[in-house]
């Protein structure tokens, strides 16, 4: 079972540098804070335009005394169908170093943003794989 979430993380990272989709950025571009301001996971999202019809997201962690900043990650987009342009779901992957999370992120009408991140560790210190859902508003 631990291959199968470091195929996953590779096969996204391997997509995400092959895709050129273009997605609908207005949807996504903007800084999206943590709705649970108690939250040991991500606290904030800032999602930028390329200029080229790609995203970048910039994603903080909770951190003490100031957030930790993850760093910029290129972001996928998906639609529902290969003609759909209106486009509702992301996907980004972090490599840390000692763990690789990925990031799925699903926008709602009601301006919210669910991110789902899956955080492997890949470092032999023999902590869990784990998952975390948690929801943001702009």
């Amino acid at each position: 079972m631990t291959n199968l979430p470091r195929f996953a993380l590779t096969a996204l990272a391997a997509l995400t540098l092959a895709s050129s989709a273009q997605a609908a950025t207005s949807d996504f571009v903007g800084t999206w804070t943590n709705t649970n301001a108690a939250t040991r996971g991500i606290t904030r999202l800032i999602f930028t335009p390329n200029g080229d019809g790609t995203l970048n997201v910039q994603v903080f962690g909770k951190c003490s005394p100031t957030d930790c900043d993850w760093g910029k990650a290129g972001v996928l987009t998906y639609g529902t169908s290969v003609a759909d342009t209106d486009h509702w779901l992301g996907s980004a992957v972090y490599n840390k170093g000692f763990s690789n999370t990925m990031l799925v992120m699903n926008l709602f009408p009601n301006k919210t943003m669910s991110v789902q991140s899956m955080t492997q560790f890949v470092d032999k210190s023999g902590r869990q794989n784990y998952a975390n859902r948690e929801v943001f508003r702009r």
